[in-house]
This record gives structure tokens, C-alpha cells and sequence, in this order.
């Protein structure tokens, strides 16, 4: 918090910038390095880390801040160069005082000249003079839009200076300097968002950064920073505000006409032949970086160059003038013709925005396009417009709708149950019930409750379309709460096109859920097919999408492509997908892109990265009430935490999990995390315990894709053999070839093949899956240990230290069988060595192995020998020493 008060922000993104400086001051034929920029692009930030590295190669630095006030002031940037006790006041004489005092340094003398422009002429006079004498290396800032720089830069051609002009930042790059400004992992709404409301703008973001912490609409909730959802952290600071509004007052006042219609109605367009006047206008503003302008078809598109412009304008102007700005802008749309889709919706947005009112037809309309493009605030906010007297089963649908979708549940669940009460036909209950299952059960994950209304339900419906859509919600819920059979057949029961298109939604949420079901049951290849084909069908019917954006058809493909084994094509997939819904608000959307990414981490062996991504989706759930995918992103960041060694972290996280419902979504799959606690804590029995009743519950389901990874879990952690005729039976039947690499793995564990598991490693590098590739060879080191091939095992070792940093600090028993000294314990001895390290008696560690206490003793007595230790005490810090 204090190092954001003081603004203490780090140069990121300028490294190119960077580099080129070094090489400019070490050409002697390069003059200086001039560096241009917009308003708070990060000029001074930039020069300021110039002259920094200037020092540090041992060069002498002097700074010359040139300033309006004192651009009439003979020699006023420069006086303080000028050797103390001199009294030269004529131009000869000032530059012989300064040239003698530079002349005495080894280097040319690097000096920063802030505002270039703004230097006062005997001061510019004198610059040359430096330069001319090859005794100074200037380091200048100036803005590119100003005249004044353009003057400067023409007086300074004669020159051969480096020049770069820095732009806003991207989004990416905005990212990485939040995450490195805030200390800790930020959420890409997050930084989304900013990046969205500050441009780019280094100045910008800053200040933004620094209102939305003192506010705590950003905070971090001890993973990752999230931003609220409310809009509060949007409040420029005052002095970002002061600094904004005192560039535009010099603005003409018909130029701050336009500027003042953009502030209200944001992008506004013009005929592509504007008048002179306008296209003067146009030009000057552009000019001065204060707009965009841009071809969009017919039409000339512009906007202003930054959004907060327009909040800080808007937040001091008259209501009157608003409003007058807002009814000109709807007379001259309709004057136009309205003739594009969207143009009806801005002028009704803007009339109800002037007025508080308009027709119901118009804001219905207008209503129903706001929701259709995920813009379910002004969609709610056209609705209320609305008078009561007119409010029918058809605003209440709408507006539950919206609600559903702008994550207000109880008040969604609230006005769907009064529409429900109003519905006078089949298609008018159906309506209802659809939204209803979406807000009770995916928001809330309130599985009996939703499926207690579809079976109400039922007793109406009496038409093929009424089926339909009843058969499409238990379908979905079928599969979400990992009954993936059932879910198939009741989707192969329906027709394979809608009966109509108001039966398309629910056909386009059946076929998101078409492809996870055929994951599950092991047939990824058709799963891969069918969530490509998904993506298609709801891009080709995307204008009637009322609840999916196409891109979240997009989460089935990464699953299926995951569990596949093109691990780094889901990654891509993933991160694309996020992309898409982030820029299209599609704020649900996000909870589960994230969460797929997380997942495809923890299958690749990254924990710390798929920490990251659940942290991230656990935010994004808890910010737009997500309840259902709570506890999946929760167990998910414990499991991660866990394998890293945060066993504190671990904890909070199943705590906090507990809290949310379990409908058995990926069955058995949320038992990895306490699973990973118990190995994280060396109790390696325990863990088996867990994973082996995960297992069982998956079997049971039907879920093939997390049955074979728990398995698999339960091999890595020293039961291979007692696993590997089920995975066998699981390979018979599940595709991909992720799952026959691990069944492979899994076979030459039990058989101890050093051989064979070094070929696995081979593999699952290959496809990407690095922490299992890393172990592979870490067995097989330790296995060529025991029998004595000492060269073999060695090269195995190299290999899978190799492989672990890519593994972002894993902690498993079987990576730590390739570090010596305790390599070379077996792994029921490492066990024991574990559980005698934390304390535990000889009869304990044999009641809970169920084997002997003698039994115990003996393997004491090999394991102390074998590590060279003597007591307990020594034990504890060799295996603490060892990972």
C-alpha cells in the first residue's frame, strides 16, 4: 500500500527502450537519445532509468528541467551548470563557463533535459553549442502531440540523435507490470479491465491502481489480486483528474464540443465525407492526441483517445448540458435513419439516460439486444425504465434473465418465481424454467432445487418443443454432477437440430455439454469432434445466444484435448478463449475459461501455475457469485498448494471449500486435495486411503477420465501393483494418449523396469506432461540405484533434475527419489523414515502401516544406515535437507 502511495512503480515493457539507450551511449557518433510520447505514456519514467544506467558505466549525469514558467527566463533550465562564482550573464560567456567546468569529465556528460520544448531560446542556444563541442550526450522528453515539439524537434535534426516515440502499453504488458507493481499474482480480469480503462496509459493505470486500493475495490484475498465488479475503482484520483481537466480547458471551446459528445455517448461516427469544419476539427484533436478516428465502413468512427477522459468530463458537467447532449445525439442517429442494428439501441439508451423514459416497445427492444451482447447492466438498466403498470410476464422473463447473467441471484430467483406465477401457456412456463435451472443450479449449484422445478414442470408440458427443452436441462445437470451416462443417453434421446429457433439456447447448451460427457466416459477423440463441431454451431447462431458466448463452447474442447494428451494445444485453446470472453464481458464466462486452464496445469505437472489459475477462478467465482464453481476452483488451488509444500495454505483452502455444495462435478476429483495434504504431510497411507474411495466413486459414476488419474495418483505414491489391473481394464477403453502413457508408467512401476520407465518419461515429455515425465526418470534412477547400475542411475538422475524445474517447485515422493542420499530408500522405507521423522513411535508407524513393530525396527535399522544417521533428530534434517 505505501509503496502505491508513493507510486513506486517498476519499468516494465520499456526493455527494448532500454537496450537501444546502451547502445546509442556507446556510439560516439550518436549525439543523444530522444524520447517522444503522449501525455503519461511514461517519458520521465523512461529518461529517469536512462541517465540511472548513464551512472552506473560510470558517466557523470546532470538533469535541465525545462518549464512554461520559466520559458522566458534567459538561460533559466540551465543556470545551475553555469561553475558556482561565475558571473556570466552574455551568451559567449555562458557557454565558455559551462563548456570549461564539462570539459574537466573523462565522458561526455549526460544530460537530461525534461520538456525540450519548453526550453527557453538562450538555453537551446547553448544545448547546441554543447552538442556541437562533443561534450554532452543529450537525453531529452517532449510531447509528441505539441507544436512547441515539433518546433524542437526540427532545430534538433541536424543532429544525429536516437528517436523513439513510446506508446501506450498492451494488454500483456500492462499485466506483468500490475503483478510486478502490486507484489503477487493479479487476476487478467484484473488487469483486463485496467488495461481497458486507462489505455495503456502508464500515468493512468497508476493513478487508477492507486484509488481502486485506497477505495479496496482492489484487493487481494490472499492468492491473487481482483478488482470488484462494481465499477468504484473506475473514480480517477483527484490529481489524475486536475491533470486531465487542465489540458482539456485549453481545448477551443467548438473543438470541446465533440470532445464533450464523445465523454457522453462514447464511440459517435460521421458521414466518411465529414464537412471542412468538421474534418478541421477532427484533425486538430487527433493531432493533439485527444481522439481516435478511424474508418468503419461508411462511416468515420471516433473516440476518444482514453476513456477516463470522458469519466472525469462527465463527472463535471451540468445535468442540463448532459441531457442536452444526449437528446442532440438521438435527433441527429434519427435523422440519419437508424440505419445500423446498433444505432437503434444508442439513441434508445441515450433517450432513457436524458428522460428516464421511453416506450415500452422501444426499451424491450433495446432491452433484449443489451442482453443478447452480455451487456446485462444496461440491459437491467433500460428495463427499469419500464412502468409499473406495464411490467408483464415478458419484462419479468427478460429481466430475470439479465439478472441471471449479471450474477444477482437471489433477485433473479425472486422475479423468475413471480413470472412463473404469471405464465398463461407451455412456452411461457418453459421460458421460465430454463432460466430458473440456469440461475438455481449454475450459479448456486442448487441441484434438487433445479431438478425439483423441472419435474414440476413436467406435468405441463405436452408439446415436442416443451420436451425438448426439459430433456436439455436434466441432460446437462446429468453430466455436471458426474453421471456422464445417463447424461449421454438423455442427449441421444433428443433430435439433433431444435424444433424451432426458440428452442435454440437449450440446444446450444446441450451441445456444451455433449462433449465433456464423452471425455468422461474415456472417448476423447469423439469429445475433441464434438466440441469443434459446438464452437461452429454457436458462432453460426450467435445473434439468438442468450446465455453462451461462443467461446465458452471452447472450455469442452480444452478438456477434451487435455485429457487427450495435446496438453500445449488446450493451453492455447485456453488462453484464447479467455481472451474472448474477457473482451466480450461475458463475466461467467471467465470463471470457467480460468478453470479449465487451471486444470490443464495441474495435468501438465505445474502447480504453481495451476495455483494461479484456480486462485484466479476462485476470485472471479466469489466477485460474480458462482457458487457452483466454488468448490471445484478451491479443492483445486489445495491440491496445487499441497504438492508445493504449503500445507497451511492447503488447509485454508479445503476449509473454505467445505463451505460450498459438492453436486459431484468431475466425481471424485475434489479428493485430490486431501489426498496431496496427507502426502504433503508424509503420511503417504492416508493418501492411498483417500484416493483409492476417489476411485472408487468415479468407478461407480462412470467418470473413466478421473477414475484412471486417481489410479494413477495411487501408483505414483507406491501402490502400482495393486492399481494396474483396473488401469488395464480402464485402457481397453478410454482413448488418448495420455491415458496409455500413464497406464505404461503404471505397468513398469509394478514390474520395476528402469527401462520402460525411462521410454514413459521420454513420452510424457513429449506430450507435455513434465511432472510425470520428471518422475518417470527419477524411478528410474532409483531403481537402477538398487540393482547396482550406478551409470545408468546417474544419467536417469541428470535427466529428471532436468525435467523438475519445469515443475515449478512439485514436491512428491517419487521426484525425491532421485536425490541422494535418501534415493536410495525403498519406498515403504521412506515411508517409515517420514512418519518416525515427525515424532512418531515405532508401534505408531506399525499400527498405521498395519504392519509390525519389529518389522518397523528392522527397516530403522537399514534406513539409518543407509542415510548415515544415528537418531531421529539427524533422520529429520537429512529428509528436510532432501526435499
Amino acid at each position: 500500500m505505501d509503496e502505491i502511495r508513493a507510486l513506486n512503480w517498476p519499468l516494465t515493457g520499456r526493455e527494448a527502450e532500454l537496450s537501444s539507450f546502451e547502445n546509442s551511449l556507446l556510439d560516439r557518433d550518436c549525439k543523444g537519445f530522444a524520447i517522444h510520447g503522449a501525455l503519461g505514456v511514461g517519458k520521465s519514467r523512461l529518461a529517469g532509468e536512462c541517465i540511472k544506467r548513464a551512472a552506473e558505466l560510470g558517466m557523470k549525469v546532470k538533469r535541465a528541467t525545462a518549464t512554461s514558467s520559466a520559458s522566458d527566463v534567459p538561460f533559466g533550465a540551465i543556470a545551475h551548470m553555469i561553475p558556482s562564482g561565475n558571473k556570466a550573464t552574455e551568451l559567449a560567456e555562458v557557454v565558455s563557463a559551462i563548456s570549461a567546468g564539462l570539459s574537466s569529465e573523462k565522458n561526455r556528460v549526460v544530460l537530461l533535459v525534461e520538456d525540450l520544448p519548453l526550453l527557453d531560446p538562450s538555453s537551446r542556444i547553448v544545448l547546441h553549442r554543447l552538442l556541437d563541442a562533443d561534450l554532452i550526450f543529450l537525453v531529452s522528453t517532449a510531447r509528441t502531440a505539441s507544436t512547441d515539439s515539433a518546433v524542437s524537434a526540427v532545430s534538433m535534426q541536424q543532429y544525429p540523435l536516437t528517436r523513439i516515440y513510446l506508446k501506450d502499453t498492451d494488454q500483456a504488458t500492462v499485466h506483468r507490470l500490475l503483478e510486478a507493481a502490486l507484489g503477487g499474482p493479479v487476476s487478467r480480469r484484473t488487469s483486463y479491465e485496467l488495461h481497458f480503462k486507462s489505455g495503456g496509459n502508464h500515468l493512468f493505470l497508476r493513478e487508477l491502481v492507486r484509488a481502486a486500493v485506497e477505495s479496496n475495490s482492489l484487493k487481494n484475498d490472499g492468492e491473487v489480486w481482483e478488482i470488484s465488479r462494481d465499477g468504484a475503482f473506475s473514480a480517477a484520483t483527484s490529481e489524475l483528474a486536475d491533470l486531465i481537466l487542465s489540458r482539456l480547458s485549453a481545448v477551443p471551446a467548438d473543438d470541446r464540443a465533440l470532445i464533450e459528445v464523445l465523454a457522453i455517448c462514447g464511440e459517435t461516427s460521421t458521414n466518411v465525407s465529414p464537412s471542412s469544419q468538421e474534418e478541421e476539427t477532427l484533425i486538430r484533436l487527433e493531432n493533439e492526441g485527444l481522439v481516435e478516428v478511424s474508418l468503419d465502413g461508411q462511416r468515420v468512427a471516433i473516440a476518444l483517445a482514453h476513456p477516463l477522459y470522458g469519466e472525469v468530463i462527465q463527472k463535471n458537467m451540468p445535468l442540463f448540458r448532459r441531457r442536452q447532449i444526449l437528446l442532440g445525439q438521438v435527433a441527429a442517429m434519427e435523422a440519419f435513419g437508424l440505419r445500423r442494428r446498433d444505432d437503434f439501441f444508442k439513441s434508445a439508451l441515450w433517450r432513457v439516460e436524458a428522460t428516464g423514459s421511453a416506450d415500452k416497445q422501444t426499451l424491450y427492444r433495446a432491452a433484449r439486444m443489451a442482453r443478447d451482447a452480455h451487456n446485462y447492466e444496461q440491459s437491467l438498466k433500460l428495463l427499469e425504465a419500464v412502468p409499473e403498470r406495464e411490467r408483464d410476464i415478458a419484462f419479468l422473463l427478460l429481466r430475470g434473465d439479465s439478472l441471471v447473467q449479471a450474477s444477482q441471484i437471489s433477485k433473479a430467483e425472486e422475479v423468475l418465481v413471480q413470472a412463473q406465477s404469471l405464465a398463461s401457456n407451455e412456452e411461457e412456463l418453459l421460458d421460465v424454467v430454463f432460466a430458473r435451472v440456469q440461475n438455481l443450479f449454475w450459479s448456486e449449484g442448487r441441484k434438487d432445487e433445479a431438478l425439483a422445478v423441472i419435474q414440476e414442470a413436467k406435468k405441463n408440458v405436452v408439446t415436442p418443443a416443451g420436451t425438448y427443452k426439459i430433456l436439455s436441462s436434466e441432460a446437462t445437470i446429468l453430466v455436471a454432477c458426474g453421471e456422464p451416462a445417463a447424461g449421454l443417453e438423455a442427449i441421444q434421446s433428443m433430435a439433433h437440430q431444435p424444433p424451432g429457433p426458440k428452442e435454440v439456447n437449450a440446444w446450444l447448451i446441450t451441445l456444451a455439454f455433449t462433449s465433456p460427457a464423452l471425455t468422461m466416459t474415456g472417448r476423447t477423440e469423439e469429445a475433441i469432434d464434438a466440441a469443434e463441431q459446438a464452437y461452429e454451431t454457436n458462432l453460426k447462431y450467435n445473434d439468438q445466444a442468450l446465455y453462451l458466448h461462443p467461446a465458452t463452447q471452447l472450455n469442452s474442447l480444452i478438456l477434451a484435448l487435455s485429457e487427450s494428451g495435446r496438453l500445449e494445444r488446450a493451453r492455447t485453446v485456453g488462453l484464447g478463449a479467455l481472451e474472448q470472453v474477457l473482451e466480450a464481458r461475458a463475466a461467467i464466462a471467465t470463471v470457467w475459461a480460468a478453470m479449465h486452464l487451471a486444470r490443464v496445469e495441474w495435468l501438465s505437472g505445474h502447480p504453481g501455475p495451476a495455483r494461479h489459475w484456480y486462485a484466479e477462478a476462485a476470485a472471479l467465482a466469489r466477485t460474480h457469485h458462482q457458487g457452483l464453481a466454488m468448490r471445484w476452483a478451491l479443492c483445486g488451488l489445495a491440491a496445487a498448494a499441497a504438492q508445493l509444500g504449503d500445507t497451511d495454505g492447503a488447509r485454508k483452502a479445503i476449509a473454505e471449500a467445505e463451505r460450498y455444495p459438492d453436486v459431484g462435478l468431475f466425481v471424485g476429483e475434489n479428493m485430490s486435495a486431501t489426498a496431496w495434504l496427507h502426502v504433503a504431510d508424509g503420511d503417504l497411507v492416508a493418501a492411498r486411503r483417500v484416493l483409492t474411495a476417489a476411485a472408487r466413486e468415479a468407478r461407480d459414476a462412470g467418470v473413466r477420465n478421473t477414475e484412471v488419474a486417481l489410479l494413477v495418483d495411487i501408483a505414483r505414491l507406491g501402490d502400482a501393483r495393486g492399481v494396474t489391473p483396473r488401469l488395464t481394464e480402464l485402457a481397453a477403453c478410454c482413448d488418448g494418449a495420455f491415458t496409455a502413457a500413464r497406464v505404461r508408467y503404471v505397468k513398469a512401476l509394478a514390474a520395476d523396469d528402469p527401462a520402460e520407465m525411462m521410454a514413459c518419461a521420454t513420452e510424457f515429455e513429449g506430450l507435455g506432461a513434465d511432472l510425470l515425465a520428471a518422475e518417470s526418470a527419477a524411478t528410474a534412477a532409483a531403481a537402477w540405484r538398487r540393482m547396482g547400475e550406478t551409470r545408468k542411475a546417474t544419467a536417469a538422475a541428470n535427466q529428471s533434475a532436468a525435467l523438475a524445474p519445469r515443475c515449478g517447485g512439485a514436491r512428491t515422493p517419487a521426484l525425491d527419489t532421485a536425490i541422494e542420499p535418501a534415493a536410495a530408500l525403498t519406498s515403504r522405507e521412506r515411508e517409515i523414515a517420514i512418519l518416525t521423522a515427525t515424532g512418531a513411535s515405532a508401534q505408531d508407524v506399525a499400527e498405521s502401516l498395519s504392519i509390525s513393530r519389529r518389522t518397523v525396527q528392522n527397516h530403522l535399522y537399514n534406513i539409518y544406515g543407509k542415510l548415515g544417521v544415528s537418531n531421529r533428530s539427524e533422520l529429520k534434517k537429512t529428509l528436510n535437507g532432501n526435499g
